[in-house]
This record gives structure tokens, C-alpha cells and sequence, in this order.
């Protein structure tokens, strides 16, 4: 039961970017709390990580430098005197050497624990991420649906997440391990050389600030870039769910037409990407080794007149080399956690949406619902369409266990009041009572739990026969499914079949004949055992002979029952207790098969024009 008008998906705003703008990442903290312990680890190890490449890279320096002066000590002197390696001659390359190695593991090791540490946090993040994800989805009121293509919410689950989880399994430690660096490494080449460090610091505000101009195109083309997958991924949803029409039309190449023009744009975005990253890289080169040739050149003079030991040049040139690339790979990973925050935003949309249910690990009450049922004064338009009024003050009762049938011509309300009774929609005025009691104030999955809905347009899941037919009750034993298919006459063709109850029924229950997939659903119905069942074109899609079966099938589960029937084959509603007909969203009439066709009413018209088969 679909709304009378949907739209396209919405286009994201367009923002620019402010520092604010990164609080979109506080939303991630409740995912973050629990693995923090590990978070806190992982972040010490990469830290000391970071802080031992410094220190391997000094011993570098000093390899350097005693090669070249042959084992003979600094006239500089050795700033590791009276530290943790006091007492070693670092003027050895062997010792030097043996020194490199030991470190080297220490740091192999740490780097280990904490990719597994960052991974492991990640990965449980993204599980709960997914889940709330998937929740969010499925918890959300009908009209959200109305609104939005399946495509778009499938990229929602899996392209954003994907994004925020390259942003925290590899990003956020990068970034961390690159700052340690860039502050760590500019310190000690101010330890070395200040004048060499503030020449070639000279070039950092300019990448910084190019580097900033160049996160907010990244950003911006991001948010397009996630927009056009989705499209694309809504082209590929809906010609794959309609395969028959695509084929019976021979509209493949135009389907492959619509799907090139959107991947397309994809590939448009990223190669203007690709133009970007580009210019951001020959601009890194450019500043960042123009800056460092400068320094090169000028510690080699201060060397020349013995006022830069050859060991700290060797140094200041490898921690140049550190520093330069931590600036290079900064202003990169800015452009990654623009993208990340893109992702962070566009799913926290989809998950501080408002929901219709809240919670669905909380416990479901049993409601009884085998009471009088009764629209009071409805009144009821879609959203979209709020100049096309639905219903119109609606009165209808229905009684308990009353089988009422509702007939009238297309758009009079049939669907929208089986929708209201599901709380599908919600009226605009007016209200929907059950012994005097709204059910808005009832709990909305208990209400659910007691009704069945046997559809026209039968959906089934791409699972095996008894999976479908258990959707009704979850918990319910082979003896209770396999008496359910009896009872709705579906046992017969479901034996017949190789695999039985463990038949493969396909994509929507492709596999299966309309009139087979129709009673699959009312099996499920049968199997559910409610206190309002609602048939929506039930039989339709049924032979005369199927009919006949699945009608005295029908009889005997509505026995009891609060039904509504929505029919148009006059076998399904002669026999209702009572037919309410329905003209403009209003009752025009009411009563017996007998009685309306001596009313010679709207009704009796109906079956005049042969409206009823």
C-alpha cells in the first residue's frame, strides 16, 4: 500500500565548510565508548611508535656521519650522553647498527598490536554502526519510505559506512601517527639548526592554507560523489525488481542508457577529484622539496665552515625528508577526513530521523484486539498531496468478529483505510478506536503483532517456502507451518515440488505462480492467528478452482475475526456480513448483499456495470 504520490530522492544542502563542522564526529563517540580501553592503547603505541621512527631516524643521521668521519667522535658533541643509551659508543657502526635493529623491532612490534588494536575497535564499531543502520531503516514511518528509492538507503548502509570505516581503521592513526611527526620532527630540527628549521618552515603556513581550500573541495565532491552512487545504485534496484516489464518492453538498451548516464557523472566527479589531487600533489612538490633543495644548500655551507657537524646534517636532511612528507601526507589525509565527515553526516541524517518504533529489543505486550473497531470522523490526506483530500469524515464500525467488505470505484479510500488500520498512516483528524480506546496510545508493534495483512500484490522473501510461510509466527514448529499450507490449500503444489517446505521460492517469489505466492500469504495469515485480518484483493490473483478452496479457507479463519475485506470479484464479498461502499472518501451506502441490491444504490449500479466478476 504505497502512497498516492512519492518523490525523488532529496539532494543534499550544499554546505561550506566550517571548523563546527567537525563536530559531526562527536556523533561517533557512543560508538567509540566502549572499545576506548583499546582506543587509549592503540593510540600509546602509535604514539611511541612514532616517537622511536624519530629516534631511528637520528641514528640514521649518526650512521651517516660516523661513516664519513671514520669512526672519529663529533667535534659537536653527543646529545645522547646521559640518556637511556649512555654508555654506548655511538660512534661505532656496529653499535650503531645493533642499536637500529633492536629499535626497529620494538617498533615492528608495537606497529603490529596496533593495527590489530585499531582494527578490532573498527570493526566492532562498524558491526554496531550497521546494525543502528539497518534499524534506523526498518523502524522508520511509512511516509519516510514514500519519499526515498531503495537505492538511496542500500548506499546509506553500505557506501557511507564503508567510508567511515576507512576513516577509522587507517585514517585517524595516520593522522595521529603524522602529527607526532610533523611536531616531533620540527622540534628536532630547531634542536639541530634553527635558522635551517625556520627556512624551510617558511613554506608550511602556505600548504596549510592551501591545504584547507583544498579539504572543502573534497568535501563538496564527496557529498556529490555519494549522491550520484546512490542514484546509480536506484537504477540497478529498480531494473533488477523490474526485470519482467524491462524485458517484456525490449527496453534494455534504454535502461543501459539511463545506467551509463549516471555512472557516468560518477566517473565526471572523479576525475575532477583526480584534477584536484593532482594540482594539491605538483603544489606539494613544488613548496615542500623547493624548500628542502633550499636547505640542502644551505646546511651544506654551515657544514663546509664547521658550524653543522656532518652526523646533525645527515640528520636535519633525513628529518627534513620526515617532516616534509608528514606535511604531504597531513594535508592528504585532511582531504580523507573530509571525506569521512561527508559519510558521518549523510548517515547521521538517515539515523536522527524520526522513528515510529523505539527500541527493538524491548519487550512486546500482548494486546487483545477481538473488540469493536471504529473510524470516528477520519479525515485523511497524504503529505505530498495535501490538495487531494482522501477520506472525508469517516465513520465505520466494524464489529467484533464482523466481516465487513469494502467496495467502491479506484481512489475512493479501500487501501488507505486497510493502511490506517495497520497505522501505515495516521489520520489528520479524527481517530481510530478499539473498545473505545485510540490505538495511537497503543504499543505500535503489539498492536501489529495481532493483526494480519494478506496483500494484493503478494511479496515474498528470496528464501525457501517454510521460511515465508513462518514470517507469520517466527517460533512456529513444522507441524503448526505444514497445517497452516493445509488449511490454505498450498500443501499440494508445496509437496509436489522436489524440495518441499525447502523450496527456494527466488527474488520476490519470482519463482512461484501469482496464485501459489497468494496462498503462501494467506497461509502465513492462517498461521499468525490474529485478531484482525485484513484482505486486500485477497483472491485475485487465484483460478476459479483455487478460489473456490482458498475461499473455504478464508471462512475459516475469519470465523471470529474482525475482518475487512477490499474486493472486487463478488464471490469474495456477497457472503460479508456486511459491504460498505465507498464514494469520495465517504460511506455512501451500507448493508447486506441483499439489501444493497434492493437499494438499487451505488452498489447495485456497480453490479449492473459488471464492475464485480
Amino acid at each position: 500500500m504505497n502512497s498516492e504520490s512519492t518523490t525523488a530522492p532529496e539532494k543534499r544542502e550544499k554546505k561550506r565548510f566550517k571548523l563546527s563542522d567537525l563536530k559531526g564526529f562527536k556523533q561517533m563517540a557512543p560508538y567509540l565508548r566502549p572499545h576506548r580501553a583499546g582506543f587509549t592503547l592503540g593510540i600509546f603505541l602509535i604514539s611511541v611508535s612514532s616517537i622511536l621512527t624519530l629516534f631511528v631516524t637520528r641514528l640514521w643521521g649518526q650512521l651517516g656521519g660516523v661513516g664519513i668521519m671514520g669512526g672519529e667522535k663529533s667535534s659537536v658533541g653527543n646529545e645522547f650522553e646521559g640518556g637511556v643509551l649512555d654508555g654506548l659508543d655511538l660512534n661505532n657502526l656496529e653499535t650503531i647498527g645493533w642499536t637500529i635493529a633492536v629499535v626497529l623491532l620494538i617498533q615492528a612490534t608495537m606497529s603490529f598490536f596496533r593495527v590489530y588494536l585499531f582494527a578490532n575497535m573498527t570493526e566492532k564499531m562498524m558491526l554496531t554502526l550497521r546494525r543502528d543502520a539497518f534499524e534506523a531503516v526498518v523502524s522508520m514511518p511509512m511516509d519516510f519510505y514514500h519519499n526515498r528509492r531503495v537505492g538511496d538507503l542500500n548506499s546509506r548502509i553500505s557506501a557511507d559506512i564503508t567510508s567511515i570505516q576507512d576513516t577509522f581503521t587507517l585514517t585517524l592513526a595516520e593522522l595521529i601517527r603524522q602529527s607526532i611527526m610533523l611536531v616531533g620532527g620540527i622540534a628536532a630540527l630547531a634542536y639541530f639548526s634553527v635558522d635551517l628549521t625556520l627556512m624551510m618552515l617558511v613554506t608550511l603556513p602556505v600548504v596549510v592554507l592551501v591545504a584547507i581550500v583544498f579539504g572543502k573541495f573534497i568535501k563538496r565532491l564527496s557529498k556529490e560523489t555519494q549522491d550520484e552512487i546512490a542514484a546509480s545504485n536506484v537504477i540497478v534496484q529498480e531494473v533488477l525488481t523490474g526485470i519482467v516489464n524491462v524485458k517484456a518492453f525490449a527496453n534494455e538498451w534504454f535502461e543501459r542508457s539511463r545506467y551509463t548516464t549516471s555512472i557516468s557523472s560518477v566517473k565526471d566527479l572523479a576525475m575532477k577529484g583526480a584534477i584536484g589531487r593532482g594540482s594539491f600533489a605538483s603544489f606539494i612538490i613544488l613548496f615542500i622539496f623547493g624548500a628542502i633543495t633550499l636547505v640542502i644548500f644551505k646546511g651544506a655551507a654551515l657544514m663546509q665552515s664547521g658550524d653543522l657537524a656532518s652526523e646533525h646534517f645527515f640528520t636535519f636532511l633525513l628529518m627534513t625528508g620526515l617532516v616534509a612528507g608528514s606535511v604531504g601526507g597531513l594535508a592528504n589525509l585532511f582531504g580523507v577526513v573530509q571525506k569521512g565527515l561527508g559519510a558521518v553526516e549523510s548517515l547521521m541524517e538517515l539515523l536522527n530521523e524520526e522513528r515510529e518504533i523505539k527500541g527493538l529489543d524491548s519487550e512486546i505486550p500482548t494486546l487483545n484486539l477481538r473488540q469493536p473497531l471504529r473510524f470516528e470522523n477520519v479525515n485523511f490526506h497524504y503529505k505530498t498531496r495535501k490538495d487531494l483530500t482522501i477520506l472525508n469524515n469517516l465513520s465505520l464500525e466494524i464489529r467484533a468478529g464482523e466481516q465487513v467488505a469494502l467496495v467502491g470505484p479506484s481512489g475512493a479510500g479501500k487501501s488507505t483505510i486497510a493502511s490506517l488500520m495497520l497505522r501505515f498512516e495516521t489520520p489528520i483528524d479524527g481517530a481510530i478506536l478499539i473498545n473505545g480506546k485510540d490505538v495511537a496510545t497503543m504499543d505500535l508493534r503489539g498492536y501489529r503483532k495481532r493483526i494480519a495483512y494478506v496483500p494484493q500484490e503478494v511479496i515474498l522473501f528470496g528464501d525457501d517456502i517454510r521460511t515465508n510461510i513462518a514470517y507469520g509466527k517466527l517460533d512456529a514448529t513444522d507441524e503448526e507451518i505444514r497445517d497452516a499450507a493445509k488449511r490454505a490449500y498450498a500443501l499440494e503444489f508445496i509437496e509436489n515440488f522436489p524440495d518441499g517446505f525447502a523450496t527456494l521460492v527466488g527474488e520476490r517469489g519470482i519463482q512461484l505462480s501469482g496464485g501459489q505466492r497468494q496462498r503462501i500469504a494467506i497461509a502465513r495469515a492462517i498461521l499468525r492467528d490474529p485478531d484482525i485480518l485484513i484482505l486486500d484483493e485477497a483472491t485475485s490473483a487465484l483460478d476459479s478452482v483455487s478460489e473456490k478452496e482458498v475461499q473455504a479457507a478464508l471462512e475459516e479463519l475469519m470465523k471470529d475475526r474482525s475482518t475487512l475485506i477490499i474486493a472486487h470479484r463478488l464471490s469474495t464479498i456477497k457472503n460479508a456480513h456486511r459491504i460498505v461502499v465507498l464514494v469520495e472518501g465517504e460511506v455512501a451506502e451500507s448493508g447486506t448483499h441483499a439489501e444493497l441490491i434492493s437499494n438499487k444504490g451505488p452498489y447495485f449500479r456497480q453490479i449492473q456495470s459488471q464492475d464485480f466478476v
